[in-house]
C-alpha cells in the first residue's frame, strides 16, 4: 500500500514536472519574441538636431538653466530635448533637423527675432525595422517660426508644434508660419496641410495650401482665412526650372568657359545651383515674371533661404559688382518711375574702401551695403520690401515687375533652397 501511494506520488510528481516545463517553454516560446519584436519597434535614439545663428547672438539654455552664447558666423551645436533656443531683438537663428548619421534633412525652422522656441522631442526608431515615425515635437512661447518640411523619405514625420494656445500636428511635407503671442497664436499654410487643436476647446481645425487659423487665448481656432497670396510660383524648385527664365551666361573672356545653373537635390529637398570655375568675370540671371499691382496690399515680405559654397574674389570685387548673389527686384513705383532694388551677398573677405567696397560702384540701383554670411551655412533673409525702399527714401512700388537672382564673379558657387515674395492684403 505504501509502495502504490509512493508510485502515484512519483507519477505526480512527474506531471507536474512535465507541465511545468511545457508551460515554460511555451512562455519563453512566446515571451521572447514578443519582447524582441517590442524591443524592435518601440526602442529609439535621438533625431540630430543642430542650431545655427543666422544673425546676431542667439541664446541656448540647457536644461539645468545655464545659457550660452551662439554667435553668427561661429559655427553651431547640437541641442537636446529639455534644451531652448532664444533669440533678441536683432538676432535670428536656424535649427536643422536630421536623422543621426544620415544626410536626410527632416526639418528647418526658421527661428526670427524675439522668439522662445524649446526642444521637447526628437525622436527615431533606433532600427530600421520598426513601424514608427520620426517624432519631433517643438514648444513655441512667442515669436516667429518658419518650418520647412521636404517631401518624405522611406519613414514619414510626426511634427507637433506645442503654444500656449494650441498643438500644432504635422505630418505632411511643406511650409508652414506660425507667430505666438500673449492673445493668439497665428498659423499659415503656404503648402502642405496641418491640423489645428485647441487647449481651450474640443474643435480642431483643418488648414491646407494658402489657408490661415487663429486660435485666440481661451478660444477654439478660427478659420481657414486668406494668407499671404506668395507672387512667385515654384520658389522652391519643386518644378526644376519652370516659370524661370536663365539669361545666357556673361563672360567675360572668350577663352574661358560659363558655368552651370540647374536645380539639384540635395537631402531629398530640390536646390537651385549656380556655380562657375574659369578666369576672368562671368555672371548669370535667373528670372521670375511677377507683372502683379501691389498698390492695396499692406505688406510685401521677400524671403530667400540660401547658401554661399564657394566665392574666388573678396567681397565683391573692386567695383563691389561680383556679389556670388544679387537679389534684385524690378518694379514702378507710386509715381509712376520703373526702378529697380537689389541686396547683395557674400562671403569671402572684408570690405576696404576703394579696394574692396561694401556696395556696388556702378549699379544704378536701389541698393544698401553687401551683406556678409557664413561661407557654407544656409542663410535666411526677410525683409518688408516696401518699407525697405522707403527705409532707403525711395517711393514704394505699386507693381512688381520680376524677382531676379543673379551670381557674379569668377569662380563661385550659390545654392538657393527658396524664394517667396509675399503679398498681404
Amino acid at each position: 500500500m505504501v509502495e502504490e501511494k509512493s508510485k502515484v506520488e512519483r507519477q505526480r510528481l512527474a506531471w507536474m514536472i512535465l507541465l511545468g516545463s511545457f508551460v515554460i517553454c511555451m512562455v519563453i516560446t512566446i515571451a521572447v519574441p514578443v519582447t524582441a519584436n517590442a524591443l524592435v519597434q518601440n526602442l529609439t535614439e535621438s533625431l540630430s538636431t543642430f542650431v545655427q545663428a543666422n544673425q546676431g547672438t542667439v541664446g541656448i539654455d540647457d536644461t539645468t538653466g545655464n545659457r550660452t552664447a551662439l554667435l553668427a558666423g561661429e559655427g553651431g551645436e547640437f541641442i537636446e530635448p529639455g534644451e531652448r533656443v532664444l533669440t533678441g531683438d536683432t538676432a535670428s537663428a536656424l535649427i536643422a533637423v536630421n536623422p543621426p548619421n544620415v544626410e536626410q534633412l527632416l526639418a528647418r525652422v526658421q527661428v526670427f527675432s524675439n522668439t522662445d522656441v524649446t526642444l521637447m522631442e526628437a525622436a527615431t526608431p533606433r532600427f530600421g525595422v520598426s513601424d514608427r515615425l520620426h517624432t519631433l515635437t517643438l514648444a513655441v512661447d512667442n515669436g516667429r517660426i518658419r518650418l520647412t518640411v521636404p517631401e518624405f523619405g522611406e519613414r514619414p514625420s510626426l511634427i507637433t508644434v506645442a503654444t500656449p494656445q494650441s498643438d500644432i500636428i504635422i505630418q505632411t511635407s511643406g511650409q508652414y508660419t506660425i507667430i505666438v503671442s500673449n492673445e493668439e497664436t497665428q498659423v499659415t499654410v503656404q503648402t502642405g496641410r496641418l491640423v489645428v487643436l485647441s487647449d481651450a476647446s474640443q474643435n480642431s481645425l483643418s488648414l491646407t495650401e494658402n489657408q490661415r487659423g487663429v486660435v485666440p487665448t481661451g478660444s477654439g481656432p478660427v478659420g481657414p482665412l486668406e494668407t499671404d497670396r506668395n507672387l512667385l510660383i515654384n520658389g522652391d524648385f519643386s518644378e526644376q526650372l519652370n516659370r524661370w527664365t536663365i539669361f545666357p551666361w556673361n563672360v567675360e573672356r572668350a577663352d574661358q568657359p560659363a558655368g552651370q545653373v540647374r536645380v539639384l537635390d540635395t537631402g531629398d529637398e530640390p536646390r537651385l545651383n549656380i556655380s562657375r570655375q574659369g578666369l576672368g568675370h562671368a555672371d548669370v540671371l535667373v528670372r521670375q515674371s511677377v507683372n502683379q499691382d501691389v498698390a492695396e496690399v499692406e505688406s510685401l515680405r521677400l524671403l530667400v533661404t540660401f547658401r554661399i559654397l564657394n566665392q574666388s574674389l573678396q567681397v565683391c570685387g573692386v567695383l563691389g559688382s561680383e556679389c556670388p548673389l544679387f537679389l534684385r527686384v524690378n518694379y514702378v513705383d507710386g509715381s509712376g518711375f520703373s526702378n529697380t532694388w537689389q541686396h547683395g551677398f557674400y562671403a569671402v573677405g572684408e570690405p576696404i574702401p576703394d579696394v574692396q567696397p561694401d556696395g556696388c560702384a556702378i549699379c544704378a540701383m536701389v541698393q544698401d551695403t553687401h551683406e556678409r554670411v557664413t561661407l557654407g551655412q544656409e542663410y535666411f533673409y526677410d525683409i518688408d520690401l516696401a518699407a525697405e525702399i522707403a527705409r532707403q527714401g525711395r517711393v514704394p512700388p505699386r507693381f512688381i515687375e520680376s524677382v531676379i537672382l543673379v551670381s557674379s564673379g569668377h569662380n563661385f558657387e550659390v545654392e538657393v533652397v527658396d524664394v517667396s515674395l509675399l503679398a498681404s492684403d
